[in-house]
């Protein structure tokens, strides 16, 4: 693709401005199944997609394959688009800023497929060996991702950078009787020699294990605490909150909330694409503006709604950064990247300590149907453990937890410390609440 030569070519037919993002991406994967290589699966992709401002007004469009000689009709296509679009309020290119790159230090290590092979092998018979009450390796894969993504647009932005990763995936059947658990472990590695197997062997395991022997309970109000991952559901759920294009269109229920008390002032909510805990860090948005760290809510103030370039022209403010596309072919929009709710001080247990007696949600289902945006009104099916004397008592299971967003996280009784990024890029630790309403038997 000659992107000088398209460039002109929009700006000839009389576009104010047009851009040229690909991304370009190299997968594989690994599957294992009783005892032998299932799949092995490779890929590569290049994506392209463009966009161009024509009268004020963006449109974009994705392209299957690039070819030159298509260019007067592609773009011809994509002033027309933008001839319909009945939108008021105008959009915008970015001018180049500069850039501060993240320092990817990586000690990756590739292992070849003999290597992959074996430790499969290996882990699925310690799996399988774990508990005779261990019935399947449901799945067991490993695999690999390198991304890559690019900008280049007629106002002089030129910038590209490539993140990379490696994962391990195990599920597990367990079944005791007539009763049948299961249970799914991730984890994000720099090679296989680091892995302990014995300890992801035991987390897979007693995950599936510890819902055995699960009930029901009464219908009920009790202290609630939301387990990280159950927490991390449930707070991705309601990130619309801080949008700034909702905020304009007067949709988000914090609209006219900014520098208002919001949450309970033991909530601080920071968003930090560059973040180097996190699995992905980006030193510029899907438009070229370099992120940065800020405090969305502090000590339960609404401080910083996110934005991209429309929204904070909307709002007569600074994009924040968070313009993202959801893939190469999507519209940038706004979007939180590494948002997290900042930890406390108690570990899990401590939390179970303190609450004494109550029920730990470790996750949550049905969260698009159960969720309504406007009021921030929820009713969830959830799982979990009943916590009597400070300790697991036994798996709870058929039951769904319901609330109001706003009003729970004005419950806060004690943030835990075990925030976790894993395979993230949202992540919250285990908060302790004053109450939730239960639905059971």
């Amino acid at each position: 693709m000659n992107k000088e030569k398209w460039i002109q070519c929009a700006l000839e037919k009389g576009m104010e401005g047009f851009e040229i993002y690909q991304s370009f991406q190299t997968e594989k994967e690994f599957s294992w199944y009783e005892g032998d290589l299932d799949s092995f699966v490779t890929s590569k992709f290049l994506g392209t997609s463009i966009r161009g401002l024509y009268n004020g007004k963006m449109a974009n469009m994705a392209l299957e394959s690039v070819k030159d000689e298509e260019m007067d009709s592609i773009i011809e296509q994509l002033i027309l688009q933008a001839k319909i679009i009945t939108m008021k309020e105008d959009d915008a290119l970015r001018f180049p800023e500069p850039i501060e790159y993240i320092d990817r230090v990586t000690n990756i290590v590739y292992p070849s497929i003999e290597e992959i092979k074996e430790f499969l092998s290996v882990l699925e018979k310690e799996i399988l060996a774990y508990d005779q009450r261990v019935s399947q390796v449901s799945s067991l894969s490993y695999s690999y991702q390198k991304d890559k993504r690019s900008i280049y647009n007629s106002l002089g932005i030129n910038v590209e950078e490539a993140d990379q990763g490696q994962f391990l995936v195990a599920a597990v059947v367990v079944q005791e009787g007539e009763e049948v658990r299961d249970a799914s472990h991730v984890l994000v590695i720099d090679s296989l020699a680091q892995i302990d197997r014995e300890e992801f062997v035991k987390t897979l395991c007693d995950k599936a294990l510890g819902k055995l022997h699960a009930s029901s309970l009464k219908t009920q109000n009790c202290p609630v605490i939301f387990e990280r991952g159950a927490m991390t559901s449930l707070f991705s759920a309601f990130t619309g909150l801080y949008k700034g294009d909702l905020i304009y269109k007067e949709l988000s229920p914090i609209k006219d909330k900014l520098d208002q008390q919001i949450y309970s002032e033991k909530i601080t909510v920071i968003d930090n694409p560059r973040n180097k805990d996190s699995l992905n860090q980006l030193s510029f948005d899907d438009e070229g503006c370099p992120t940065r760290e800020k405090k969305v809510v502090e000590n339960g103030i609404f401080k910083t709604p996110l934005m991209d370039t429309k929204s904070a022209l909307c709002l007569k403010r600074e994009s924040t950064g968070n313009g993202f596309k959801p893939g190469y072919a999507g519209k940038v929009g706004v979007s939180a990247m590494n948002m997290y709710i900042a930890p406390g001080e108690a570990s899990l247990e401590d939390l179970w300590k303190h609450m004494n007696t109550g029920l730990m949600i470790t996750s949550l289902s049905g969260l698009h149907a159960g969720i309504d945006f406007a009021s921030t009104n929820f009713s969830l099916q959830a799982q979990g453990y009943w916590i009597e004397n400070g300790k697991k008592d036994h798996y709870v299971t058929l039951i769904t937890v319901a609330g109001n967003f706003l009003e729970l996280m004005n419950k806060v009784v004690e943030i835990g410390n075990d925030l976790d990024w894993s395979y993230r890029s949202m992540a919250c630790p285990s908060i302790y609440f004053e109450d939730c309403s239960i639905g059971g038997e």
